[in-house]
């Protein structure tokens, strides 16, 4: 087929065909101007620069010309060129301002970004959103994702009060795919595959593109969408010097930020370099109140029969946290031009994300429920958990692209690599003494509840901390690696019928080899004896005395939570260094934490496709056809248990194939030069987390949780309709979408024995399975421009806003209320049916589908002051299903408010200033109504202020 291809290429390539390019350049400022009208004199050919002022036109068949060259703002420019004198000629264009124009029109530095992003977004073949790096130095995003909460149909999930993972259109994140510089990323935690995008610097990015409909030449996995992270490149023979300092002040734990950022480009004739590298360090906090909920019987009230299984408290638990985050990323670009249709590239990207965080917890452990307000048997735990969480993204490609002819022939080779370390990490718990303790809930505040001792008696073992002793220490190593391999190649055929009826064939291939694996190494002690065994000597006393460093928090959320008497982490590996000896050694829990994670998971992904665009004039028409096969085979494990007792593992394996043959159809409509009619019906498919696939068996103290190998792949028809408007510095723009997916993947629990009830408690076993079908319907809004119409200062205003508004339904299995208890069930037996029976269904919301998302920002732009204050909005969605619809857990609503100003004290020289969560939004989530508060979580407002260096 490729030998045919060639020979159709060379049929072309004989054709007696010119071509031009060069760069459109403004002659005051050598800045590339984006979106320069290039037309033969004459003729209907033409082109417009792209985001670097770059432009290429091919199929002139004239051999003298009259090239013109206009844009908004400058003086038009005419120029006579020769082929036969020149066959092959670079032009480097200097428009000249237009004093008349520029009193009404100017494109300021600030504005350019978003111009630059609207043309590619204009000229995309397919439904996006593509945000620049301008754009994004107009926000006070610290990080790719965040950077993302601002574009139509996203919405985020934070961690620590930062973005963390992206949600597309309603699917939850596991249903889009990641990618830097055009090819997928894996993922540095062990148990998804999609990636955290904390991970990435926002002064990294260059473009961030957010495809909401995919080409056949594009990765079919992502039923969402598909996320392209796009480096910095070197652009002009003149340096591109940016540098940026920064300091500022965190609210809640009065603690410093701190960021640097340095970027040098330039092009030395062929060859081009850029470096563009980023530090940021955040010392922040958290504050933190959380419980946990059963469903079971209230004690004294066994009348009621089946109907006495209510909900109830089993954990309250206050939590601190001390975090310093710090990003480190680097991303250098080399590039060499041969000549105007042929270069080749290297391209590599370095992050280093480090979470160094210290937990402090008190829990109320509450068991025997008289109410949900009362319980006879309580204890309380003081805990502390200190680790560094060492993340690594790092990705290679190596690649080019050549003109043979006519013909466009690239290829590429990509590395990425993945991991995710937490060496030397700690847990400990010590709790109350053995006599149980009454504990009463006061709900008088929903929002904030609060355990209380009514028993007198025996109140007082909730605060004789001398005499609280060790429940466990844990110490343990983790390390998640995940690697992927990609050479791909891509060739494109143009041809020409006529001016109004031209197009190009594109095929391509590619195999990406995908190796994953997570070893967990633990050791966890028991308890403690002053008295060894096996050793002499007597040890010291450990109480939480003992290892009392003096923290103390009395006023937590502001509502008068106290913490005290927490163990140091420090004190605490100390003692331990000193007297390892007397620690009980738990070989049990050593083992069932050491091996039953552990996994390996390697995937051999083989792609091919066939594509076509043809043009009729105004009308676009792009379709093919694209397969996929996934090879997959995995290996986990399965804890052998005798009662608490470990008795060894299992190694299960699996090994299997999935196919995926997708068509795909778009058009696109030129109403005129800038409006946009666009239509597209795609299939699309996704793959499952590994924590959802792999074959393994997890089991605690109340709780069993199944892999599924036999799940399928979930499966999507989407269809997409578009209208898009331009003007000079703004957009309005208007969809609807619709996603029918089949087999989407949730968890299913129930509650069951493991054997004979006589001998097997009762346990919530969660399994990942298929649901049946789910419908996702959707309009998107959005609209960005300037009031260039207002008289005076009003024409510096401007506003930038979208709101999207999703539907879903989706049916499942009918959950069974957890009150049938006798239901029995073994691991990799019976467990097919037990969690596929026959029976009815219910219908549920899709996780992750939030029914509103908005983005509103008023901005201020004159030609040396600017600010922006921007409100970020989402409604609550389901997060997780529980056994029943009582124990769904949501992802509350989000209002935030942020504010980011500039103003340039020089043409080089800008200072800055960000204010982020004005509102002090938390982060909370609810349990089946919003009333039963499951998570609160507070990180108060923080500031930076900086200078920024641009020449």
């Amino acid at each position: 087929m490729l030998l045919a291809l060639f020979l159709f290429a060379g049929s072309l390539f004989a054709q007696k065909n010119h071509s031009i390019s060069g760069k459109i350049i403004d002659a005051l400022s050598n800045e590339a101007l984006i979106g320069a009208t290039i037309q033969i004199a004459g003729t209907d050919l033409g082109t417009i620069s792209d985001a670097n002022g770059l432009f290429n036109l091919t199929g002139i068949t004239a051999e003298e010309i009259v090239i013109k060259v206009a844009f908004i703002g400058y003086e038009p420019y005419t120029q006579r060129h020769n082929f036969t004198k020149n066959p092959a000629p670079v032009f480097r264009i200097k428009l000249q301002p237009s004093a008349l124009s520029l009193a009404e029109v100017q494109i300021e530095g600030k504005a350019a970004g978003q111009i630059r992003a609207m043309i590619d977004q204009k000229k995309a073949e397919n439904i996006k959103n593509i945000v620049s790096a301008e754009q994004i130095a107009t926000f006070p995003d610290m990080n790719a994702a965040e950077v993302m909460q601002r574009i139509p149909g996203i919405t985020l999930q934070r961690d620590q009060g930062e973005g963390r993972f992206v949600q597309l259109r309603g699917t939850p994140p596991e249903l889009t795919n990641f990618n830097v510089n055009g090819e997928q990323v894996p993922s540095p935690q062990g148990g998804v595959r999609y990636v955290g995008m904390d991970i990435i610097p926002a002064d990294q990015i260059d473009f961030i593109e957010v495809s909401k409909v995919m080409t056949p030449d594009m990765d079919a996995d992502g039923i969402g969408g598909s996320v392209n992270i796009k480096t910095k490149e070197a652009a002009d023979e003149i340096p591109d010097v940016r540098a940026t300092l920064a300091s500022g002040y965190n609210n809640l734990r009065q603690t410093p930020n701190y960021q640097f950022q340095f970027t040098y480009g330039q092009r030395f004739g062929k060859f081009g370099f850029n470096l563009n590298s980023s530090f940021f360090q955040n010392n922040q906090g958290t504050d933190n109140i959380e419980y946990e909920f059963v469903k079971g019987p209230f004690f004294g009230n066994q009348n009621a029969g089946v109907n006495n299984f209510k909900v109830q408290y089993r954990e309250m638990q206050l939590r601190h946290y001390d975090i310093i985050r710090t990003r480190i990323s680097v991303s250098p670009t080399f590039d060499f031009r041969f000549n105007k249709g042929s270069f080749i590239y290297l391209r590599a990207m370095y992050n280093s994300f480090n979470d160094d965080e210290t937990r402090r917890r008190l829990i109320y452990e509450l068991d025997d429920a008289l109410s949900e307000t009362y319980y006879l048997y309580g204890g309380v735990v003081h805990d502390v958990r200190d680790r560094v969480k060492k993340q690594g993204l790092y990705t290679l490609s190596l690649g080019g692209e050549h003109k043979i002819g006519k013909a466009t022939f690239d290829y590429q080779v990509f590395y990425a690599l993945a991991e995710e370390k937490e060496p030397e990490r700690l847990e400990a718990a010590f709790e109350s003494p053995g006599q149980a303790i009454a504990i009463s809930i006061d709900t008088s505040d929903r929002a904030y509840p609060r355990a209380t001792l009514p028993n007198a008696s025996n109140a007082g073992n909730a605060t004789r901390y001398g005499d609280f002793t060790l429940d466990e220490l844990l110490l343990e190593n983790r390390l998640v690696t995940d690697k992927n391999f990609t050479p791909r190649f891509n060739l494109s055929i143009p041809y020409n019928f006529s001016t109004s009826s031209k197009g190009y064939v594109k095929f391509g291939g590619k195999i990406r080899m995908k190796d994953k694996t997570r070893d967990i190494r633990s050791e966890s002690f028991g308890a403690y004896t002053a008295q060894s065994i096996l050793y002499p000597g007597v040890g010291p006393k450990l109480s939480l005395e003992t290892v009392n460093d003096g923290f103390r928090e009395d006023n937590l959320l502001n509502q008068g939570y106290v913490l005290e008497y927490m163990p140091s982490p420090t004190l605490l590996k100390d003692f331990y260094e000193y007297y390892p000896q007397h620690f009980v050694y738990d070989r049990n829990a050593t083992r069932t934490q050491s091996f039953g994670e552990d996994y390996t998971a390697k995937e051999r992904i083989y792609a091919a496709y066939g594509m076509f665009r043809h043009d009729f004039d105004r009308l676009m028409v792009l379709g093919g056809l694209r397969f996929e096969q996934t090879d997959i085979e995995y290996q986990g494990a399965k804890i052998l248990l005798n009662g608490n007792r470990f008795v060894g593992i299992d190694t299960l394996s699996d090994k299997r194939t999935h196919r995926f043959l997708l068509p795909q159809i778009q058009l696109k409509y030129a109403v005129n030069e800038n409006f946009n009619l666009r239509a597209a019906a795609t299939s699309t498919y996704s793959r499952p987390n590994f924590d959802d696939v792999l074959p393994y068996r997890e089991q605690d103290r109340e709780a069993v949780k199944f892999g599924n190998p036999n799940l399928r792949y979930p499966k999507s028809l989407n269809l997409d309709f578009l209208a898009e408007r331009y003007f000079a510095k703004g957009l309005i723009s208007g969809g609807l979408f619709y996603k029918k997916i089949d087999d989407f993947v949730f968890f299913f629990k129930r509650f069951a024995h493991e054997g004979d009830p006589k001998d097997f408690g009762l346990v919530e076993i969660t399994k990942a399975i298929n649901g049946n079908q789910a419908s996702v319907y959707g309009a998107e809004l959005q609209a960005q421009f300037k009031f260039d119409f207002l008289p005076g200062f009003l024409k510096n205003f401007g506003v930038y806003t979208n709101y999207t508004y999703t539907f879903s339904e989706a049916k499942i299995n009918q959950r069974l209320p957890a009150n049938f208890t006798d239901a029995v069930v073994v691991f990799g037996e019976d467990d097919v049916d037990f969690f596929d029976p026959d029976q009815a269904q219910e219908t549920i919301s899709l996780p992750g589908q939030a029914r509103h998302t908005a983005n509103f920002a008023l901005f201020f732009d004159s030609k040396k002051f600017f600010t922006r204050l921007t409100a970020n909005y989402h409604d609550a969605f389901l997060y997780q299903l529980g056994a029943d619809s009582d124990l769904d857990e949501y992802y509350d609503e989000e209002f935030r408010l942020d504010l980011t100003a500039n103003y340039d004290l020089s043409k080089n020289l800008n200072v800055f200033s960000d204010f982020i969560n004005i509102t002090n939004t938390p982060l909370r989530y609810y349990l089946g109504n919003s009333t039963r508060i499951k998570q609160q979580e507070f990180y108060s407002w923080w500031c930076r202020v900086g200078l920024k260096l641009n020449f």
